[in-house]
């Protein structure tokens, strides 16, 4: 990127923003990144969720009867996605922008209409695999003639994007194999974390919140932040907990889930394995007050079993300054790296064995939680993604006009 650029940002992203979960607060903190180091950014959205003070935000068409705003797959999304284009083209027009930042497939789709239509070159800010977040959501089955129709969307979307960024190496790499993409075409950025907002030097433990839970003194407590979803791992952490109370007969531990949706659900299906005064689900907690939820704890888990997507939380905890169990999927190795506690992968036993093992040593876990926040303040920082999304642009911008170069020296001689 030349010294002292700017750009003029149309972020595009294709979900209800903001609503208080990983992938979002990802897109909102990228953005407040971006404004520091001078870049103007607009961003459209749906016509759901939460507007920010900090972003200028422009909303789609209000659709009264689309009110989904957790993450996952619908076949709304096609219409959703068309009004989408015509927002964005009608903003495009009026802010005349640098670059299209697309934040997800459907925005990607978006982009690729404004380059058709008025030149702009964006790049793909690509969370997971689309074809694998289908399979994943159960819309369908791997291997079906479904699959690979999708699959081919997929590739073709990476193969016309000019540069595609993940939050996390392994679906770089995935990605890259699956569709013949070069290092070039393709990197990660990985994700990032406020450690000035997000620390335990502002937020502390508040004994008046902890009795709000209900959550009993002297109780080791171990924090899940995210969405409540199978492929987050949410029935595993559940196990976990029913074998570490009833069949390892650790009673001196409680489970803080900070999430939403199905948080009901989740509880009811939590106190049918005798869990309930072992378990509080708070539901959905606002961005800005969960550094005071996760100060409560003594350890954080991340069980996630989705091997298609990075896993934003555990940025979060370590910024907070605690340990953590996750289980062993490239995403959380590369964040963790040999500061992570482990457990096989899908596996709910070895999970309680590896949340078990540190609650035995309490001391060990606050040594590991504070080189967690040492590692967040020294590799994490947003300003550090934000200038590399900064290169990202820049490459785009050259690609993209090289192409239309060589695009209009091809017509011209036909002309001719």
């Amino acid at each position: 990127m030349p010294e002292g650029k700017t750009y003029n940002i149309l972020s595009v992203a294709a979900t209800p923003f903001f609503v208080d979960r990983g992938g979002h607060v990802h897109i909102y903190e990228q953005a407040r990144a971006l404004q520091k180091l001078g870049n103007r950014l607009t961003m459209v959205t749906y016509h759901l969720g939460r507007d920010m003070p900090d972003i200028d935000i422009r909303r789609i068409v209000n659709i009264p009867w689309y009110r989904k705003t957790d993450a996952g797959p619908s076949y709304q999304k096609i219409y959703l996605a068309k009004l989408l284009f015509f927002k964005s083209l009608r903003i495009a027009r009026e802010i005349k922008p640098d670059v299209v930042h697309a934040h997800g497939w459907d925005s990607a789709w978006v982009a690729w209409w404004l380059w058709k239509f008025l030149g702009i070159p964006y790049i793909f800010d690509m969370q997971g695999s689309f074809s694998g977040e289908i399979v994943e959501h159960g819309y369908c089955v791997k291997g079906s003639l479904y699959y690979k129709f999708l699959r081919g969307i997929e590739g073709l979307t990476l193969n016309r994007s000019p540069v595609v960024v993940t939050s996390s190496t392994e679906i770089c790499e995935q990605s890259r194999e699956r569709f013949n993409l070069s290092p070039e075409h393709a990197w990660p950025i990985l994700d990032g974390v406020d450690t000035d907002e997000f620390s335990p030097d502002v937020f502390q433990p508040d004994p008046a919140l902890r009795a709000e839970l209900g959550i009993p003194p002297g109780k080791q407590i171990i924090v899940y932040m995210g969405l409540l979803k199978t492929y987050q791992g949410i029935d595993d952490m559940i196990e976990a907990a029913r074998v570490l109370v009833y069949e390892r007969g650790y009673h001196n531990a409680h489970f803080l889930v900070l999430g939403f949706p199905d948080e009901e659900r989740y509880a009811a299906r939590a106190a049918e394995r005798g869990l309930r005064n072992h378990m509080t689900f708070t539901g959905k907690i606002p961005y800005h007050e969960t550094g005071r939820y996760m100060a409560l704890a003594d350890l954080a888990i991340a069980p996630k079993i989705s091997m298609t997507e990075g896993d934003a939380k555990i940025y979060f905890y370590m910024a907070m300054g605690l340990p953590v169990v996750a289980y062993e999927r490239p995403a959380s190795l590369e964040i963790l790296g040999d500061l992570g506690l482990y457990a096989r992968f899908n596996d709910p036993n070895d999970l309680a064995r590896a949340i078990h093992d540190a609650l035995l040593q309490p001391e060990s876990l606050r040594a590991r939680g504070a080189a967690n926040r040492q590692k967040a303040v020294r590799d994490y920082s947003w300003t550090a993604v934000a200038r590399r999304i900064m290169d990202a642009y820049a490459i785009a911008q050259s690609r993209m006009m090289n192409r239309r170069r060589v695009q209009d020296s091809v017509r011209s001689p036909l002309k001719a």
